[in-house]
């Protein structure tokens, strides 16, 4: 019921615009790797932004949409475009080390691999990149030793050409959704749990980030990994079934969620999330306004529930609010690399209005 819910949540939000179509995510970047066009380092840009946090200014990454990101667990495995500095340049803080070195080889070999025939300046860029670039003379490269600690501190580099970024080049884009729409080799097909249809089965499901006290990697909210939990030998997410579409789907439908910290709220070590079906976050609003009432919005909960007892649409800004619209109450909890849920509550946008309401209701119409 979760991940149903959460998959029909994401695709209200992607036909409204608000949500990444499958094979692409967001990411947080902190550096661009500046290229010229027979792929030479140019320089190191930085692509952090200035945000005030309490009295403080902090610079913190940039979000931008780039190729959906692979779900590491112990091995190397490489992203396409977007990487830490041990998959692009192929060093970390201390520089090349024969691990470092496996990531940059097997970023070097999904590069060549995707943009092998891929037309344009950028494509050719970036292959030339890599079939030039030593990771072990990394250091005699000026650009790269001056910003040597910055770009090494784990956040992830994308390649540009000047303002011109990788990812949003058109024939890399259509390089990159051809790919990732030819099913790898050798996966496991079944019927997956949330849609009932025969899929490919996704062995290791996206993390979920936001959780307080979880991995700052994020945390699964599907895995087995110990014998007990595996029925009939099905390790990994195989014991529960889920197809690559749905996985996509609520994976990012969550993490959209947990990246609304205006409609979000911890209790004890549990983090809450809501949502309307619909995806319409006016739902959101008012329904955080009923739980937590201001002195200034005493007027427009009482009209709210005023018509809750009339069994009336209601509006909150230019859209009328459907009583009868689906509404769903989420607590996810850390539990070190996988999330505990506390609970689940499906239910009608007026129940819950009405049960956060309750003696506030009174209160309000007097």
């Amino acid at each position: 019921m979760i991940l149903q819910a959460l998959v029909k949540h994401y695709e209200n939000l992607a036909e409204q615009g608000k949500a990444d179509r499958e094979g692409w995510c967001k990411a947080k970047v902190s550096y661009g790797i500046n290229l010229s066009k027979d792929g030479r380092v140019l320089g190191i840009l930085t692509l952090k932004q200035e945000e005030e946090r309490g009295k403080k200014k902090v610079l913190i990454p940039k979000t931008l949409k780039v190729p959906e990101m692979v779900t590491r667990s112990s091995g190397v495995s490489a992203n396409f475009l977007c990487d830490n500095s041990k998959y692009i340049l192929g060093i970390d803080a201390k520089g090349a080390n024969p691990r470092v070195l496996d990531c940059f080889r097997a970023a070097k070999e999904k590069h060549l691999s995707l943009l092998r025939e891929t037309e344009g300046e950028m494509a050719q860029a970036v292959r030339s990149f890599f079939e030039t670039w030593d990771p072990e003379k990394a250091s005699e490269c000026a650009v790269v030793q001056e910003k040597w600690e910055d770009i090494t501190d784990g956040g992830n580099l994308i390649f540009c050409m000047g303002t011109h970024y990788a990812q949003g080049d058109p024939f890399i884009r259509k390089t990159w959704e051809q790919a990732r729409n030819l099913s790898p080799e050798g996966g496991e097909t079944g019927i997956c749990l949330v849609t009932g249809k025969e899929a490919e089965i996704s062995r290791i499901h996206k993390m979920i980030k936001g959780v307080p006290g979880a991995q700052s990697s994020g945390a699964s909210l599907v895995s087995f990994n110990a014998p007990a939990f595996e029925s009939y030998g099905k390790e990994q997410s195989y014991n529960a079934p889920v197809g690559r579409y749905a996985e996509f789907a609520y994976t990012t439908a969550l993490n959209y969620l947990l990246s609304q910290r205006d409609y979000t709220f911890q209790l004890g070590d549990s983090m809450i999330v809501f949502w309307a079906e619909s995806g319409e976050e006016e739902y959101q609003a008012a329904f955080f306004e009923a739980v937590d009432p201001k002195p200034d919005n005493q007027e427009e909960i009482r009209g709210m529930f005023e018509n809750l007892k009339q069994d009336r649409p209601f509006h909150a800004g230019d859209v009328i609010l459907n009583p009868e619209q689906k509404f769903y109450i989420l607590s996810l909890a850390p539990n070190a690399a996988r999330l505990s849920v506390r609970f689940f509550l499906p239910g009608f946008f007026w129940q819950y209005i009405e049960k956060s309401g309750g003696s506030l209701y009174k209160n309000v119409s007097h």
